[in-house]
Protein backbone atom coordinates (compact mmCIF):
# COMPACT_ATOMS: atom_id res chain seq x y z
CA UNK A 1 0.00 0.00 0.00
CA UNK A 2 2.40 2.51 0.46
CA UNK A 3 3.73 2.48 -3.34
CA UNK A 4 0.60 4.00 -4.30
CA UNK A 5 1.32 7.01 -6.57
CA UNK A 6 1.22 10.33 -5.44
CA UNK A 7 -1.92 12.48 -5.22
CA UNK A 8 -2.57 14.42 -8.54
CA UNK A 9 0.12 17.65 -8.43
CA UNK A 10 -3.54 20.19 -9.00
CA UNK A 11 -4.35 21.41 -5.32
CA UNK A 12 -7.05 19.93 -3.65
CA UNK A 13 -10.63 21.53 -3.66
CA UNK A 14 -11.83 20.42 -0.82
CA UNK A 15 -10.41 18.11 1.46
CA UNK A 16 -10.80 14.44 1.97
CA UNK A 17 -13.22 14.78 6.26
CA UNK A 18 -12.51 11.90 8.54
CA UNK A 19 -15.00 11.65 11.11
CA UNK A 20 -13.76 9.72 14.38
CA UNK A 21 -10.15 9.75 15.79
CA UNK A 22 -9.91 5.96 16.75
CA UNK A 23 -7.41 3.77 15.13
CA UNK A 24 -8.90 3.08 11.79
CA UNK A 25 -10.04 6.96 11.29
CA UNK A 26 -6.39 8.12 12.83
CA UNK A 27 -4.65 5.16 10.46
CA UNK A 28 -6.37 6.57 7.55
CA UNK A 29 -5.30 10.38 7.98
CA UNK A 30 -1.70 9.35 8.73
CA UNK A 31 -1.62 7.36 5.72
CA UNK A 32 -3.15 10.18 3.28
CA UNK A 33 -1.64 13.12 4.75
CA UNK A 34 1.83 11.69 4.16
CA UNK A 35 1.52 11.56 0.91
CA UNK A 36 0.21 15.19 0.49
CA UNK A 37 -3.59 14.63 1.16
CA UNK A 38 -5.66 17.79 2.14
CA UNK A 39 -6.91 15.63 4.89
CA UNK A 40 -9.62 16.71 8.26
CA UNK A 41 -10.22 14.75 10.80
CA UNK A 42 -13.02 15.16 13.34
CA UNK A 43 -14.19 13.91 16.64
CA UNK A 44 -16.88 14.39 19.49
CA UNK A 45 -14.29 13.91 21.89
CA UNK A 46 -11.01 15.83 22.85
CA UNK A 47 -7.70 13.60 23.60
CA UNK A 48 -6.59 11.25 24.97
CA UNK A 49 -10.43 9.87 26.40
CA UNK A 50 -11.06 7.24 28.38
CA UNK A 51 -12.47 4.29 25.58
CA UNK A 52 -14.03 0.93 26.42
CA UNK A 53 -12.33 -1.90 25.18
CA UNK A 54 -10.24 -4.31 26.52
CA UNK A 55 -6.88 -3.02 25.48
CA UNK A 56 -5.67 -6.71 23.88
CA UNK A 57 -3.75 -6.19 20.65
CA UNK A 58 -2.63 -8.45 18.66
CA UNK A 59 1.18 -8.25 17.03
CA UNK A 60 -0.25 -8.27 13.75
CA UNK A 61 -1.80 -5.10 14.53
CA UNK A 62 0.86 -3.57 16.09
CA UNK A 63 2.82 -4.07 12.82
CA UNK A 64 0.33 -3.00 10.56
CA UNK A 65 0.36 0.57 12.49
CA UNK A 66 4.15 0.68 12.30
CA UNK A 67 4.99 0.37 16.34
CA UNK A 68 7.64 -1.23 17.87
CA UNK A 69 7.57 -3.06 20.56
CA UNK A 70 11.03 -1.97 21.84
CA UNK A 71 9.97 1.77 21.71
CA UNK A 72 6.71 1.93 22.21
CA UNK A 73 6.04 5.14 24.44
CA UNK A 74 3.35 3.92 26.93
CA UNK A 75 2.56 0.47 28.66
CA UNK A 76 2.60 -2.12 26.95
CA UNK A 77 2.01 -5.36 28.31
CA UNK A 78 3.46 -8.83 26.70
CA UNK A 79 1.21 -11.51 26.52
CA UNK A 80 2.69 -14.93 26.79
CA UNK A 81 0.19 -16.86 28.84
CA UNK A 82 -3.61 -17.24 28.38
CA UNK A 83 -6.59 -18.91 31.10
CA UNK A 84 -9.64 -19.83 30.46
CA UNK A 85 -11.50 -19.74 33.20
CA UNK A 86 -14.12 -23.08 33.41
CA UNK A 87 -15.81 -24.48 36.65
CA UNK A 88 -13.54 -26.97 37.60
CA UNK A 89 -10.43 -24.30 37.08
CA UNK A 90 -8.34 -22.34 35.22
CA UNK A 91 -7.05 -23.54 31.44
CA UNK A 92 -3.55 -22.16 31.10
CA UNK A 93 -2.07 -21.98 27.81
CA UNK A 94 1.24 -20.58 27.34
CA UNK A 95 3.84 -19.49 24.43
CA UNK A 96 7.99 -19.30 24.20
CA UNK A 97 7.28 -15.17 23.03
CA UNK A 98 4.54 -12.47 23.09
CA UNK A 99 1.76 -13.33 20.82
CA UNK A 100 -0.10 -10.35 21.88
CA UNK A 101 -0.08 -7.00 24.52
CA UNK A 102 -2.12 -5.17 26.48
CA UNK A 103 -2.43 -1.77 25.95
CA UNK A 104 -4.28 0.85 27.42
CA UNK A 105 -6.45 2.33 24.91
CA UNK A 106 -6.99 6.25 25.63
CA UNK A 107 -2.69 6.36 25.10
CA UNK A 108 -2.98 4.09 21.71
CA UNK A 109 -5.66 6.04 19.99
CA UNK A 110 -3.94 9.75 21.60
CA UNK A 111 -0.44 8.52 20.00
CA UNK A 112 -1.92 7.75 16.63
CA UNK A 113 -3.79 10.57 16.38
CA UNK A 114 -0.96 13.08 17.39
CA UNK A 115 0.64 11.26 14.58
CA UNK A 116 -1.30 12.36 11.89
CA UNK A 117 -1.77 15.48 13.27
CA UNK A 118 2.22 15.83 12.86
CA UNK A 119 2.19 14.27 9.44
CA UNK A 120 0.34 17.07 8.54
CA UNK A 121 -3.62 16.01 9.11
CA UNK A 122 -5.62 18.70 10.45
CA UNK A 123 -7.30 17.94 13.95
CA UNK A 124 -10.71 19.27 15.28
CA UNK A 125 -11.47 17.90 18.91
CA UNK A 126 -14.36 18.41 20.42
CA UNK A 127 -16.51 18.53 16.93
CA UNK A 128 -20.07 16.60 17.50
CA UNK A 129 -21.30 15.71 13.74
CA UNK A 130 -25.15 16.24 13.59
CA UNK A 131 -25.60 14.86 10.37
CA UNK A 132 -23.56 14.40 7.20
CA UNK A 133 -25.02 14.94 3.72
CA UNK A 134 -23.58 12.64 0.90
CA UNK A 135 -24.39 14.51 -2.01
CA UNK A 136 -23.46 13.71 -5.92
CA UNK A 137 -20.26 15.95 -6.23
CA UNK A 138 -19.17 16.55 -2.54
CA UNK A 139 -19.98 15.57 1.33
CA UNK A 140 -21.48 18.37 3.82
CA UNK A 141 -20.88 17.74 7.64
CA UNK A 142 -23.40 19.86 9.75
CA UNK A 143 -21.87 20.51 13.08
CA UNK A 144 -24.06 22.60 15.23
CA UNK A 145 -24.41 25.95 13.32
CA UNK A 146 -21.84 25.35 11.01
CA UNK A 147 -21.74 23.02 7.89
CA UNK A 148 -18.23 21.07 6.39
CA UNK A 149 -17.51 20.71 2.94
CA UNK A 150 -15.67 17.80 1.23
CA UNK A 151 -14.53 16.32 -1.63
CA UNK A 152 -15.68 12.35 0.34
CA UNK A 153 -16.11 11.39 3.71
CA UNK A 154 -14.52 8.32 5.65
CA UNK A 155 -16.80 6.77 8.68
CA UNK A 156 -14.68 6.29 11.28
CA UNK A 157 -16.61 7.01 14.22
CA UNK A 158 -17.64 3.45 15.33
CA UNK A 159 -20.95 1.27 15.63
CA UNK A 160 -22.91 4.93 16.30
CA UNK A 161 -20.78 6.61 13.18
CA UNK A 162 -23.11 9.45 11.50
CA UNK A 163 -21.54 8.80 7.87
CA UNK A 164 -22.60 4.77 7.70
CA UNK A 165 -25.93 6.10 9.48
CA UNK A 166 -26.07 8.44 6.25
CA UNK A 167 -25.33 5.75 4.14
CA UNK A 168 -27.16 2.45 5.08
CA UNK A 169 -30.43 4.87 6.49
CA UNK A 170 -33.17 2.86 8.37
CA UNK A 171 -30.94 -0.18 7.84
CA UNK A 172 -27.98 0.62 9.91
CA UNK A 173 -28.57 -2.10 12.27
CA UNK A 174 -30.98 -4.37 11.34
CA UNK A 175 -28.42 -5.72 9.11
CA UNK A 176 -25.81 -6.58 11.55
CA UNK A 177 -24.91 -9.37 14.47
CA UNK A 178 -25.02 -6.73 17.47
CA UNK A 179 -22.92 -7.55 21.01
CA UNK A 180 -23.57 -5.48 23.99
CA UNK A 181 -20.52 -4.93 26.94
CA UNK A 182 -19.74 -3.06 29.78
CA UNK A 183 -16.29 -2.78 31.21
CA UNK A 184 -13.70 -1.53 34.02
CA UNK A 185 -10.10 -0.25 33.81
CA UNK A 186 -8.77 0.82 37.22
CA UNK A 187 -5.50 1.74 38.58
CA UNK A 188 -5.09 -0.78 41.09
CA UNK A 189 -1.00 -0.82 41.35
CA UNK A 190 1.57 -3.37 40.53
CA UNK A 191 2.03 -4.09 43.57
CA UNK A 192 -1.07 -5.51 44.34
CA UNK A 193 -1.66 -6.72 41.47
CA UNK A 194 1.04 -9.32 41.94
CA UNK A 195 -0.81 -10.08 45.41
CA UNK A 196 -3.97 -10.60 43.74
CA UNK A 197 -5.09 -14.09 43.22
CA UNK A 198 -3.84 -14.28 39.36
CA UNK A 199 -0.79 -12.03 39.45
CA UNK A 200 -0.50 -9.86 36.59
CA UNK A 201 0.55 -10.15 32.59
CA UNK A 202 -2.43 -13.24 31.91
CA UNK A 203 -5.46 -12.65 30.75
CA UNK A 204 -8.00 -14.74 31.70
CA UNK A 205 -11.35 -15.38 29.67
CA UNK A 206 -14.48 -17.05 31.22
CA UNK A 207 -17.03 -17.95 28.89
CA UNK A 208 -20.90 -16.77 29.74
CA UNK A 209 -23.06 -19.85 31.04
CA UNK A 210 -25.03 -18.50 28.04
CA UNK A 211 -22.17 -19.88 25.42
CA UNK A 212 -23.29 -16.13 23.50
CA UNK A 213 -19.92 -14.41 25.21
CA UNK A 214 -17.35 -14.13 27.64
CA UNK A 215 -16.12 -11.90 30.76
CA UNK A 216 -12.69 -11.02 30.97
CA UNK A 217 -9.91 -10.65 33.68
CA UNK A 218 -6.91 -8.59 32.82
CA UNK A 219 -4.15 -7.02 34.92
CA UNK A 220 -1.61 -4.55 32.50
CA UNK A 221 0.94 -2.65 34.48
CA UNK A 222 -0.92 -0.81 37.40
CA UNK A 223 -3.91 -1.75 35.64
CA UNK A 224 -6.96 -3.98 36.23
CA UNK A 225 -9.25 -4.23 33.23
CA UNK A 226 -12.59 -6.37 33.75
CA UNK A 227 -15.64 -6.34 31.47
CA UNK A 228 -18.35 -8.78 29.57
CA UNK A 229 -20.07 -8.65 26.24
CA UNK A 230 -22.11 -11.01 24.80
CA UNK A 231 -24.40 -11.24 21.75
CA UNK A 232 -27.39 -8.61 22.01
CA UNK A 233 -31.19 -10.36 22.87
CA UNK A 234 -30.18 -12.11 25.79
CA UNK A 235 -29.51 -11.90 29.08
CA UNK A 236 -29.17 -7.95 29.99
CA UNK A 237 -25.09 -7.06 30.51
CA UNK A 238 -25.45 -5.41 33.35
CA UNK A 239 -27.15 -8.53 34.93
CA UNK A 240 -24.07 -10.24 33.09
CA UNK A 241 -21.78 -7.90 35.13
CA UNK A 242 -23.10 -8.48 38.64
CA UNK A 243 -22.90 -12.19 38.17
CA UNK A 244 -19.16 -11.66 37.15
CA UNK A 245 -18.11 -9.82 39.71
CA UNK A 246 -19.89 -12.14 42.31
CA UNK A 247 -18.12 -15.03 40.66
CA UNK A 248 -14.63 -13.65 41.02
CA UNK A 249 -15.26 -11.75 44.88
CA UNK A 250 -16.67 -15.27 45.72
CA UNK A 251 -13.67 -17.23 44.13
CA UNK A 252 -11.11 -15.04 45.52
CA UNK A 253 -9.76 -13.69 42.55
CA UNK A 254 -11.07 -10.13 42.92
CA UNK A 255 -10.40 -8.36 46.33
CA UNK A 256 -13.66 -7.52 47.92
CA UNK A 257 -12.20 -3.77 48.80
CA UNK A 258 -10.77 -3.33 45.48
CA UNK A 259 -13.08 0.20 44.12
CA UNK A 260 -13.22 -0.19 40.93
CA UNK A 261 -13.70 2.42 38.57
CA UNK A 262 -17.56 2.68 36.98
CA UNK A 263 -18.42 0.23 34.23
CA UNK A 264 -18.54 1.96 30.74
CA UNK A 265 -21.06 0.81 27.89
CA UNK A 266 -20.32 -0.44 24.78
CA UNK A 267 -22.28 -1.55 21.54
CA UNK A 268 -20.69 -2.68 18.38
CA UNK A 269 -21.20 -5.49 15.41
CA UNK A 270 -19.47 -8.74 14.90
CA UNK A 271 -18.50 -9.70 11.13
CA UNK A 272 -20.51 -12.39 9.76
CA UNK A 273 -20.04 -12.21 6.47
CA UNK A 274 -20.27 -9.44 3.32
CA UNK A 275 -24.06 -8.67 3.67
CA UNK A 276 -24.14 -4.63 2.29
CA UNK A 277 -21.60 -2.06 0.48
CA UNK A 278 -19.64 -0.02 2.61
CA UNK A 279 -18.24 2.49 0.14
CA UNK A 280 -20.41 4.69 -2.08
CA UNK A 281 -19.28 7.55 -5.00
CA UNK A 282 -18.34 10.14 -1.96
CA UNK A 283 -18.10 7.67 1.26
CA UNK A 284 -16.06 4.59 2.74
CA UNK A 285 -16.74 2.96 5.77
CA UNK A 286 -13.45 1.43 8.11
CA UNK A 287 -13.49 -0.08 11.44
CA UNK A 288 -16.56 -0.54 14.17
CA UNK A 289 -18.61 1.99 11.36
CA UNK A 290 -17.99 -1.22 8.84
CA UNK A 291 -19.01 -3.76 11.39
CA UNK A 292 -16.12 -5.18 10.99
CA UNK A 293 -14.81 -6.72 14.88
CA UNK A 294 -14.38 -9.83 14.61
CA UNK A 295 -16.76 -12.71 15.88
CA UNK A 296 -16.29 -15.11 18.88
CA UNK A 297 -13.55 -12.21 20.09
CA UNK A 298 -14.73 -9.00 19.51
CA UNK A 299 -11.67 -7.70 18.82
CA UNK A 300 -12.02 -4.58 16.72
CA UNK A 301 -8.78 -3.18 16.80
CA UNK A 302 -7.05 -4.72 14.06
CA UNK A 303 -9.75 -5.09 11.38
CA UNK A 304 -10.14 -1.28 11.86
CA UNK A 305 -6.49 -0.12 11.47
CA UNK A 306 -6.40 -2.97 8.13
CA UNK A 307 -9.81 -1.36 6.98
CA UNK A 308 -7.73 2.33 7.38
CA UNK A 309 -5.18 1.32 5.47
CA UNK A 310 -7.52 -0.10 2.69
CA UNK A 311 -9.50 3.24 2.70
CA UNK A 312 -6.25 5.17 2.05
CA UNK A 313 -4.55 3.09 -0.67
CA UNK A 314 -9.00 3.19 -2.56
CA UNK A 315 -8.81 6.63 -1.73
CA UNK A 316 -5.52 7.66 -3.47
CA UNK A 317 -6.34 5.60 -6.50
CA UNK A 318 -9.93 6.49 -6.49
CA UNK A 319 -10.73 3.05 -7.54
CA UNK A 320 -13.83 2.44 -5.19
CA UNK A 321 -15.96 5.03 -6.62
CA UNK A 322 -18.05 2.26 -8.91
CA UNK A 323 -18.78 -1.06 -8.59
CA UNK A 324 -16.58 -4.03 -10.31
CA UNK A 325 -17.74 -5.17 -13.54
CA UNK A 326 -20.35 -8.26 -13.17
CA UNK A 327 -20.70 -7.49 -9.56
CA UNK A 328 -23.40 -5.07 -7.14
CA UNK A 329 -20.00 -4.58 -4.79
CA UNK A 330 -17.41 -1.65 -4.94
CA UNK A 331 -13.96 -3.00 -5.33
CA UNK A 332 -13.43 -1.81 -1.58
CA UNK A 333 -16.01 -3.50 -0.01
CA UNK A 334 -14.85 -6.68 -1.58
CA UNK A 335 -11.11 -6.04 -0.89
CA UNK A 336 -12.33 -5.51 2.81
CA UNK A 337 -13.99 -8.64 2.73
CA UNK A 338 -11.32 -10.40 1.79
CA UNK A 339 -9.02 -9.38 4.67
CA UNK A 340 -11.78 -10.39 6.87
CA UNK A 341 -10.50 -13.82 6.38
CA UNK A 342 -12.11 -17.41 5.10
CA UNK A 343 -15.48 -16.38 7.06
CA UNK A 344 -14.88 -19.72 9.59
CA UNK A 345 -15.63 -18.09 12.71
CA UNK A 346 -18.74 -16.06 11.46
CA UNK A 347 -20.42 -19.92 10.04
CA UNK A 348 -19.60 -21.30 13.55
CA UNK A 349 -20.86 -18.34 15.16
CA UNK A 350 -24.45 -18.33 13.34
CA UNK A 351 -24.08 -22.67 13.69
CA UNK A 352 -23.67 -22.38 16.94
CA UNK A 353 -26.32 -20.01 17.72
CA UNK A 354 -28.83 -22.74 16.40
CA UNK A 355 -27.52 -25.42 18.58
CA UNK A 356 -29.23 -26.11 21.83
CA UNK A 357 -27.82 -24.60 24.92
CA UNK A 358 -27.07 -27.87 26.30
CA UNK A 359 -25.18 -28.72 23.25
CA UNK A 360 -23.49 -25.43 22.82
CA UNK A 361 -21.93 -25.92 26.65
CA UNK A 362 -20.95 -29.17 25.68
CA UNK A 363 -19.23 -27.78 22.52
CA UNK A 364 -17.56 -24.98 23.96
CA UNK A 365 -16.28 -26.34 27.20
CA UNK A 366 -14.75 -29.36 24.81
CA UNK A 367 -12.97 -26.87 22.98
CA UNK A 368 -11.84 -25.26 26.42
CA UNK A 369 -10.34 -28.07 28.11
CA UNK A 370 -8.58 -30.20 25.52
CA UNK A 371 -5.30 -28.31 25.22
CA UNK A 372 -4.64 -28.78 21.69
CA UNK A 373 -8.35 -27.07 20.51
CA UNK A 374 -8.14 -24.33 23.19
CA UNK A 375 -4.54 -23.27 21.59
CA UNK A 376 -5.32 -23.64 18.07
CA UNK A 377 -9.06 -23.30 17.68
CA UNK A 378 -9.93 -20.71 20.27
CA UNK A 379 -6.48 -18.28 21.15
CA UNK A 380 -4.78 -18.76 18.16
CA UNK A 381 -7.63 -18.85 15.91
CA UNK A 382 -10.83 -16.72 17.16
CA UNK A 383 -8.75 -14.29 19.55
CA UNK A 384 -5.09 -14.11 17.45
CA UNK A 385 -6.56 -13.91 14.33
CA UNK A 386 -4.42 -16.42 12.81
CA UNK A 387 -6.08 -18.35 9.36
CA UNK A 388 -6.72 -21.76 10.37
Amino acid sequence: MNDLPHPPTAPHRRPTIIVGGGPGGAMTAWTLARTGYEVLLIDAKTFPRPKPCAGWITRAALRDMELDETSYPHLLTPITRVAIGLEEGLQVTQWPEAVSYGILRRELDDLLLRRAKAAGAEVRLGCRVDRVELCSDEVIIHSGTNSIRGSLVVGAGGAACPVARAAEGKSFWKQRTRVGSQMSETHIGHHLLEQSGLGTGMPVLFPEPECDGYAWYFTKGDYLNIGVGALAGGLAIPLRRQRFLERLIRSGILPSSWKLSPFIGHSYAVWRGLRHPLAGPRHLLVGDAAGLAHDFSGEGIGPAVQSGLLAAAFIRSGAFRHPSPGSSMDPYTQSLAKLQGNGLFSAMGGFLERLPLPVRRSMVHHLCRSPWLRRRLVLEGAFLGKEL
